[in-house]
């Protein structure tokens, strides 16, 4: 198992390192870019482009660098280097250049994070090979940048101009373009002017200044390990057919395994001072319910039948009052019912305790007063154990689907900020709001206060998908939800993945709450960088406007200074990367000293 871990960490090392900046090393294969008329301001830092060698690729195409795509055939990775590589005469082609061929086609890059009025620039090398007519033949290419807002939605394409090709002999390809408002992600793209054969190599993209990364503590994503908690009032006695590999299994030995697995988590998570979120159902947080309270009036759910895309097992829900099998006893006498010592464990571990529901019912078939009723049971069943109310909301059997306008704004009334467990099987495409190819963090549509983080479900037999999903997020700068039911880390099996999912993470993700990860997210972005003053010393100012301490922000300098100052005292150099904590409302001073002479770099040269 061990020997395990350390293969798949060091192939999250390896794809970490495509993105992550190199102290010196890029700096020395990209120097410093700068046209000949630009000032010091006006350097571009190193490259922030992720596979941008091509040296991982996707295991499901391996015609294609991991996290990069394509419009048709005839996009794929080639032999042609513009610098000699081993292995670059014979498949797969990893780590050499991509072939563009065909004139309705394009190659497209990754994603990063971007800052509106912050400018991007990209350069490659391009050649033009033989074509379908066996000849060489000059050709163009350029270069277009997609913005991307915060829902994820493509609002603006920056079109670079027409640039020439020649045959046989390497050019360099150069673009700029400035994000606009609203543009929270790039992705770039390649487009080739005829059908001849063009072949992509040596690709870099740098924002000018200095970059505000979007995760904390040198970290290229961002991770939360989350669980479903449910005693068995949850899902387990209320039980769908469908989402749920143990609908048939008795609720009262779920219950059980629930209760198992979440101590089995504590133990996985100490080592490594993990802090999850469980998102736990409303009798998690009960002793017992020997008075025989009634919850939310104890309501009946007509539309909890068996007709098709409701998919109960039984009518029996229709006719029962939801909360009706509960024993009414203590939690020594009903253990599987009610989890109020175990919450108690869960918080004194510092874990974070988040909303499935107080009655686990499906989030599209109840109305905006349900939901307002539901909220309110669970915030005061919380409020007993010190718990605040609730931020982020997971749905039970991914049931966002069908949610009224009217019921995501009480969600947005009663402070919920985020949620996942979203909808995600072919049959709700229509409703699907997370992003699961990018991995990127996405605003509800039409409800800007509520954040979608996407989830990815861990079983040993998804491990693998699992591991997919987090490569993607990695290369794209973007935020992932690990999840399971706490019943299922009670096997060996189960374990021991997730032990694999957390040692291969821990160097490259930032791991942390679900809450936590969508408040830097928004918070990172009111992190503002002003230049005061320009060579020989560069003085940098970098304010946190937000209402938050952020601890670990980190930042990409342009280039390696010799020195760095923060606030009047000295750093030791960290090549072109910085961390600093900034108190809410506080700005920090950077002097960086010892910038290269200004030179121009033809790939600059537009």
């Amino acid at each position: 198992m061990a020997t395990k871990a350390r293969v798949v960490h060091r192939w999250f090392w390896g794809v970490a390192g495509i993105g992550i900046v190199i102290l010196g090393a890029l700096l020395a294969l990209y120097g410093v870019r700068q046209a000949r008329s630009q000032t010091p301001l006006t350097i571009t830092g190193p490259n922030i482009l992720p596979n941008n060698d091509f040296a991982i690729v996707d295991p499901q195409n391996p015609e294609l660098p991991a996290g990069w795509s394509r419009g048709a055939t005839g996009v794929q990775l080639g032999g042609f280097t513009f610098q000699p590589t081993p292995g670059c005469d014979r498949p797969p082609y990893a780590g050499c250049a991509m072939q563009l061929l065909g004139i309705g086609n394009y190659l497209r890059s990754p994603q990063i994070e971007v800052r509106p009025g912050a400018e991007y620039r990209v350069a490659f090398r391009a050649l033009s090979d033989r074509a379908q007519n066996g000849q060489a033949a000059p050709t163009r290419v350029r270069v277009l940048f997609h913005w991307q807002d915060a829902e994820g939605i493509e609002f603006q394409v920056t079109r670079g101009a027409w640039q020439a090709v020649p045959a046989q002999t390497w050019s360099t390809i150069a673009a700029a373009a400035r994000a606009p408002d609203d543009a929270v992600r790039l992705a770039i793209s390649i487009h080739p002017a005829s059908d001849d054969r063009i072949y992509i190599d040596d690709l870099s993209l740098g924002q000018v200044g200095v970059r505000v990364n979007p995760w904390p503590h040198g970290k290229r994503a961002a991770l939360a390990l989350s669980f479903d908690y449910e005693t068995a009032m949850g899902g387990l006695i209320h039980s769908r057919s469908v989402d749920d590999p143990n609908a048939a299994a008795d609720p009262l030995a779920r219950g059980l395994r629930m209760r198992e697995g979440a101590d089995r988590a504590l133990e996985l998570f100490a080592p490594h001072g993990i802090r999850a979120t469980f998102y736990a159902n409303g009798y998690n947080f009960l002793y017992g319910n020997t008075e025989r309270r009634r919850f939310m009036g104890d309501p009946v759910y007509a539309w909890a039948n068996t007709q098709p895309g409701h998919d109960w097992r039984s009518d029996r829900w229709t006719t029962q009052p939801w909360f009706s099998a509960d024993p009414y006893a203590t939690e020594a006498e009903a253990p599987a019912w009610y989890f109020g010592s175990q919450v108690q464990r869960l918080i004194a571990a510092g874990q974070d305790l988040q909303s499935h529901t107080f009655a686990h019912f499906h989030g599209g078939f109840v109305t905006p007063d349900d939901w307002r009723a539901d909220i309110a049971a669970w915030n005061e069943a919380a409020a007993q154990h010190g718990v605040a109310p609730a931020t982020s909301l997971a749905f039970p059997w991914s049931s966002s689907a069908g949610m009224s306008d009217a019921s995501w704004r009480v969600l947005a009334e009663a402070g919920i900020r985020s949620v996942t467990r979203t909808a995600w099987t072919e049959g709700t495409r229509r409703s699907w709001i997370a992003d699961r190819q990018h991995w990127s963090l996405r605003r509800v549509p039409g409800h800007a206060t509520i954040t979608v983080i996407a989830d990815s479900y861990l079983t040993p037999q998804r491990l693998t998908a699992v591991q997919r999903d987090l490569q993607q997020a990695l290369l794209n700068e973007g935020a992932i939800d690990i999840w399971a039911h706490t019943e299922e880390i009670t096997s060996p099996a189960q374990i021991a993945a997730w032990r694999t999912v957390i040692e291969a993470a821990l160097p490259d993700f930032w791991i942390a709450p679900v809450p936590q990860i969508v408040q830097y997210a928004q918070d990172v972005r009111q992190v503002t960088v002003s230049v005061e003053a320009e060579r020989p010393r560069y003085r940098v100012r970098i304010h946190n406007r937000s209402s938050r301490d952020l601890r670990g922000v980190t930042l990409t300098l342009p280039f390696a200074p010799h020195r760095v100052e923060v606030d009047g005292q000295p750093l030791v150099s960290t090549g072109t990367r910085l961390t600093l904590d900034l108190p809410r409302g506080a700005s920090r001073l950077v002097v960086l000293d010892g910038a290269p002479e200004a030179r121009t770099d033809s790939r600059w040269e537009a």
